[in-house]
C-alpha cells in the first residue's frame, strides 16, 4: 500500500493544487485513495486485481464554498492521474476511472472522505472468470463448510467465495476490524485455498499470518476479531462445533516431557517387569 500511496501522492498533487479552495492535505487524499483501491479491488483466478472505476471525494461545504469555483477539468485530470498510477502499479480496470468532487455537510471540517466502487462486476467481462463457473470439474465435490463464531454454519458450495464486510461479499462478516474485501476462498484440485486480499488486519490460520493457505479440516481462521473453523463432512456440518486439536505439538513443546509422559513410561516399564517375573 505504501508504494501505491507514494505514486498517487506524486501524481495527483499538481491537479489538487489547482483547486483554489483546497485546505485538505494531499497526503491524506493519497492515503485514502490507496486504501480504497486495495480494499475495493476484485481479484480474478490468476490473482490479477481489478481496481474500482468510480470515486467520490467529499468535504464539508463550508471549506469549499461553491464547487463551481473549481476548474472544470480538475476532475478529469485527477482521473487521468489515477489511471496512469493504476496502470503503472499493475492494477487492471474494466472501465476508465471517473472522479467526482462533492460536498457532505455531515463531515467534520478539515476531514475528507474518499469512497470507491465498481460500476459493474469487472470479472463478469472476462472469459477466464466465466470458465471458473462453467467448468464442471471446478465445482466443489466435497461437503465443506465454515463454522462462524462457533454457532453459524456457512456451506461452501461455490468454486469462489468472497469474504468481507461489504454486502456484495458471499460471506458477509459484520466486524469493523475486517476489510470490506478481506479474503477469498477458491476451489481447485479438490480443496479450498484461502487467500488474503491485502486486508488491513490480515488473515491468520492456526495462529500464523498467511497470504495463501490450502485449508484442511479443523483449521482455525481468524479475521479481525472473528473466528472461523473449516470443516469437511460427507454427512454435512455437525450439530455441535468440535474443539480444535492440533495435529502435533508446537515446535517449542516437542521435546518437553510432561507428567503424563512420565506416567505412561512408568506404566510401560511396570508392564515389562511383570511380564519378566511371570516367565
Amino acid at each position: 500500500m505504501a508504494t501505491l500511496e507514494e505514486a498517487l501522492y506524486g501524481a495527483i498533487r499538481g491537479s489538487l493544487d489547482r483547486l483554489p479552495w483546497r485546505k485538505f492535505s494531499v497526503r491524506s487524499v493519497s492515503h485514502l485513495l490507496a486504501k480504497e483501491v486495495i480494499e475495493c479491488s476484485r481479484w480474478d483466478k490468476d490473482g490479477k486485481a481489478y481496481a474500482p472505476d468510480q470515486y467520490t471525494l467529499s468535504i464539508h461545504p463550508r471549506e469549499t464554498g461553491k464547487l463551481e469555483r473549481s476548474p472544470p477539468d480538475v476532475q478529469k485530470e485527477l482521473a487521468l492521474d489515477l489511471l496512469k498510477v493504476l496502470n503503472a502499479t499493475g492494477f487492471l480496470l474494466a472501465r476508465e476511472p471517473h472522479i467526482t468532487l462533492a460536498t457532505d455537510p455531515t463531515l467534520p471540517t478539515g476531514e475528507i472522505r474518499v469512497i470507491a466502487w465498481h460500476s459493474g462486476d469487472p470479472l463478469e467481462a472476462t472469459d477466464e472468470h466465466k470458465e471458473v463457473h462453467e467448468t464442471k470439474d471446478e465445482r466443489p465435490a466435497i461437503n465443506a463448510f465454515l463454522i462462524v463464531e462457533g454457532s453459524r454454519h456457512y456451506p461452501l458450495n461455490q468454486s469462489v467465495v468472497s469474504i468481507g464486510r461489504l454486502p456484495i461479499n458471499d460471506l458477509v462478516l459484520s466486524d469493523i476490524h475486517i476489510s470490506r474485501r478481506h479474503a477469498q476462498l477458491r476451489f481447485h484440485d479438490n480443496c479450498y485455498t484461502l487467500t488474503d486480499l491485502q486486508s488491513t488486519s490480515g488473515t491468520i490460520v492456526n495462529g500464523r499470518s498467511i497470504k495463501a493457505h490450502i485449508l484442511r479440516p479443523g483449521d482455525v481462521i481468524n479475521m479481525g476479531t472473528t473466528e472461523l473453523i473449516y470443516g469437511q463432512d460427507p454427512s454435512g456440518p455437525p450439530g455441535v462445533t468440535p474443539p480444535y486439536i492440533p495435529p502435533f505439538k508446537p515446535l517449542r513443546d516437542r521435546d518437553e516431557v510432561t507428567p503424563l509422559d512420565l506416567k505412561r513410561n512408568l506404566e510401560a516399564e511396570t508392564s515389562i517387569l511383570n511380564k519378566d517375573d511371570s516367565t
